[in-house]
């Protein structure tokens, strides 16, 4: 999970981490210097226990956070990001993330286009063979990190490569096309306005 720009991620964080420290400590001391000591390693346990318990629960508040932002920025049509969003939009849209899922994709393209004699496509990758090209044209648009993208073309790129049952893992060619036409589309800032004066009109 990228975590990197979420705000106020430390003051979630600090807490549980500092009880597991404390239970680390604790526990050491337990078990090496007081061995007699059963009240340290009771507690110790117990702070762990609770650090443990800490840490689940904020994770899903970084969790519930991230999910609020992707749900508006998923539904933009434009370029405009809410100030209190901007900081997943950053994330999404961060060179790493695009060039990570340029890898993916062109490591799922290879796969679809290598058909081994007596073999069936890979995974069933029978509608990637089929549109190679749109998908080589979306790699290429996440690797010119120089240009500008939309975090709701991101999105889409992140719903095609992790939905195990969507149209990239499937074998309905005119559903990849759609996905893919709709995807590109969107993940340019000129492609999101095109799109959006469209619906307008």
């Amino acid at each position: 999970m990228e975590l990197r720009g979420t705000p106020r991620l430390g003051r979630t964080l600090a807490p549980p981490v500092a009880y597991l420290l404390a239970a680390a400590v604790g526990g050491g001391l337990g078990w090496t210097v007081f061995v007699s000591s059963r009240w340290l390693q009771t507690a110790a346990v117990s702070v762990g226990v609770f650090g443990i318990y800490e840490l689940v629960r904020a994770q899903g508040l970084v969790l519930r956070q991230r999910r609020e932002a992707d749900d508006w920025l998923r539904s933009a049509t434009g370029a405009f990001v809410p100030a209190r969003y901007l900081w997943r939009a950053k994330q999404l849209c961060a060179p790493r993330q695009r060039l990570t899922l340029a890898s993916t994709l062109r490591m799922i393209e290879d796969t679809a286009r290598e058909r081994p004699v007596g073999m069936r496509f890979p995974l069933h990758l029978c509608a990637v063979q089929t549109h190679w090209k749109s998908v080589e044209s979306l790699v290429r648009a996440l690797e010119h990190v120089a240009e500008p993208v939309t975090p709701a073309g991101m999105l889409r790129v992140i719903d095609l490569v992790t939905s195990a049952g969507g149209p990239l893992w499937g074998t309905s060619d005119a559903e990849l096309g759609e996905a893919l036409a709709a995807t590109l589309a969107i993940l340019t800032p000129r492609g999101a306005e095109s799109t959006r004066a469209a619906r307008a009109a």
